[in-house]
């Protein structure tokens, strides 16, 4: 791989990453974080460095193919060495320029290893061999080049979501193209047909359908009317739409999406840190084995120098582990863009780990599990009062409520009138307390609040909302919202990749969590827990978990359960507090692309560990082999460059996931 020219670059120590003062762990994370500055500024430049790296390789080709045919010519050995000579330099003059810029500051990377090699070859006369080294070598070089850069271009097409401009529309009506960055809340906006959305915004007028398949994973357009929002990097296909924004460029979710995925490179998983630690050991203990081959094992009296010598080169070139460095962050990378296309966001290789050796999942309830459309179930009236009663009562407390239960309860009864209302207030996290003009006290809430003012509530079964009057429970109000269509789906589909476990904690009483329980088919479900509560309960489920943990949550009350799992899901566009803090987010809002995303995931991860155990093994057998005298050059060559190809190519199969 070639190396960036930005000021910032410097090759860290023996590690045969690249690394930059952007924070990059190795190349392949480099180049992607100068990928749009150079493909913008230097595309040109490096279309016709491409150019020349073919025809130097073809020329130095042709070079030797006459060198090989020079005996036949002239008598003058002289001839074909200088010919082999000029071959060897037209090839590899870039990256002898390179190696010796590593070899003074004694960072010994790959092109260091080939420098050495090849000079050492023609010092002791392997002309040929130390040609086909070269050639092959850039070769490589250039088929590397190629499939990572068109994996980057594939990753990078899925954060091009965004138009750079806008139809801003005028105060009489006219549209007028600017930036989408200067796009102010409260604009009226044109969106055309064929235009992709550049801001979160609201319908005013028209019809259409969206097209959000690039944001959701959606195949199926979605049909929107007045009053519906529209997100951006949507795509109009139907008739134009005169929306207002309602966020800014920075803030939409567009950006977000875009912002998540570049950001993804930051958060390593185990695999990519142990390569990076691996590296650093690996290549001072090959240089090292190397000199000791060519150094001990002629003193020892087994051979002569010049063929250990010979022995050591091959050891070298053999080496590198440029095959791991580069292809095991692509496949995380490429994975990374494969569940973006399937509408699930994984902030990082760590967390596609966590989600592959997945052995635990709890989930929340309402808006999780369930739709979150909560409506009345039943009503139950004590002795001393009558359902109808308990319904208007619990209304008329829960009307000063923004609860969803507190809207359930007044949706059933429709309209009340507070005029007999003297004081309302808010108790947080048990209910609400009345007084009405004519003095009674009325308590409507949960148990909890029933229990704190000493309210017997005997013969009432378990319910979402009690109701007490002067001291006496008059009745109760359960509140129920219907399971998301494809949530029994999605367990049981969890439980066919080995999902252990599958919890539910709620703040909801027992009676509507084990309905949902029962319902959607989960092993366990825990009621009647405050946000506080949630915590301390997901962290017995995590220690007694045999794998990783994972929650899935929508409301701003689990974000601190999302922070605490080893990955922490959230549904949809849930409240900014449970995306900042999620490790993952399903775009769709629907539960079945977790399990879509765990295949994905451990697809990912099966296939970078074949990349480490497939290099490995090729060059121990390439080492077993040189140390026997059974391997030559071109076997080297492919240790090194052959495996990289063909370990890339392979990393790149994650983006057909």
């Amino acid at each position: 791989m070639k190396k960036c020219s930005c000021d910032s670059c410097h090759t860290d120590g023996n590690e045969m990453a690249l690394a930059c003062d952007c924070g990059s762990a190795n190349e392949y994370h480099h180049e992607q974080e100068h990928s749009q500055e150079r493909d913008h500024s230097h595309g040109g430049e490096q279309i016709s460095s491409l150019k020349q790296d073919i025809i130097s390789v073809i020329a130095a080709a042709v070079v030797a193919v006459a060198a090989y045919f020079t005996p036949y010519a002239t008598p003058y050995p002289a001839v074909q060495i200088a010919l082999y000579l000029a071959a060897i330099l037209i090839a590899g003059l870039p990256v002898f320029r390179e190696g010796i810029k590593g070899i003074f500051h004694l960072q010994l990377e790959e092109m260091a290893l080939m420098t050495i090699a090849v000079t050492a070859a023609c010092i002791i006369g392997e002309f040929p061999e130390a040609m086909l080294v070269t050639v092959l070598f850039r070769l490589g070089e250039i088929l590397e080049d190629l499939a990572v850069s068109r994996s980057r271009r594939e990753v990078e097409a899925i954060t091009k979501i965004i138009p750079e401009n806008a139809n801003l529309l005028g105060a009489d009506g006219a549209a007028t193209v600017v930036g989408a960055k200067e796009l102010a809340l409260g604009s009226k906006i044109l969106i055309k047909s064929g235009e992709r959305v550049p801001v979160d915004c609201r319908i005013l007028s028209g019809s259409s359908s969206l097209d959000t398949s690039s944001l959701t994973g959606e195949s199926i357009a979605r049909e929107v009317s007045p009053g519906e929002l529209c997100l951006s990097g949507s795509i109009n296909l139907g008739g134009s739409l005169v929306c207002e924004t309602v966020s800014t460029f920075a803030d939409s979710t567009a950006a977000k999406i875009v912002e998540m995925v570049r950001d993804s490179a930051a958060q390593k998983g185990n695999t990519e840190r142990f390569i990076t630690r691996f590296a650093r050991v690996y290549t001072p203990l090959v240089i090292l084995a190397a000199v000791l081959l060519a150094v001990a094992a002629p003193l020892l009296g087994l051979g002569t120098f010049t063929m250990w010598l010979s022995r050591a080169l091959v050891l070298l070139v053999a080496s590198c582990p440029c095959a791991l460095v580069i292809s095991i962050p692509l496949s995380f990378f490429a994975g990374i863009g494969a569940c973006s296309k399937n509408g699930v966001l994984v902030k990082g290789s760590k967390y596609m780990e966590a989600l592959a050796q997945a052995d635990t999942v709890v989930f929340d309830k309402t808006g999780t599990l369930t739709t979150g459309a909560l409506s009345v179930d039943t009503v139950t009236a004590a002795r001393n009062s009558s359902r109808e009663e308990v319904l208007r009562l619990s209304a008329l407390c829960e009307s000063y409520s923004n609860h969803p239960i507190a809207k359930a309860v007044v949706s059933a009864h429709g309209a009340v009138d507070t005029a007999e209302v003297e004081e309302c207030r808010e108790l947080t996290s048990y209910g609400m307390r009345a007084v009405l003009k004519n003095g009674d006290v009325l308590l409507c809430g949960s148990r909890r609040l029933m229990e704190r003012f000493d309210v017997p509530m005997d013969g009432l079964p378990e319910a979402n909302v009690y109701l007490a009057r002067g001291g006496a429970a008059l009745g109760a109000v359960s509140v129920c919202d219907s399971p998301r269509p494809d949530a029994a789906d999605t367990i049981l589909e969890l439980k066919e990749l080995g999902i252990r476990r599958t919890v539910m904690l709620t703040g909801d009483g027992g009676a509507a969590a084990e309905k949902t329980r029962a319902l959607v088919g989960l092993d366990e479900a825990r009621h009647d827990l405050l946000p506080a509560d949630k915590v301390e309960n997901f962290a017995e489920i995590k220690k007694t978990s045999a794998g990783k943990t994972i929650y899935v949550g929508d409301g701003i009350n689990d974000a601190p359960v999302l922070a605490a799992a080893d990955a922490g899901v959230a549904m949809g566009l849930a409240s900014d507090a449970a995306i900042e803090t999620a490790d993952v987010v399903l775009l769709s809002d629907k539960l079945r692309s977790l399990p879509q995303a765990i295949r994905i995931t451990r697809r990912v991860t099966r296939l970078a560990r074949f990349n480490v155990a497939f290099a490995l093994t090729v060059k121990a057998l390439v080492f077993v082999l040189t140390v026997f005298g059974m391997a030559t050059m071109w076997m080297a060559v492919f240790a090194d460059v052959g495996v990289s190809i063909l370990a890339v190519l392979n990393a790149t199969r994650a983006l057909r996931f």
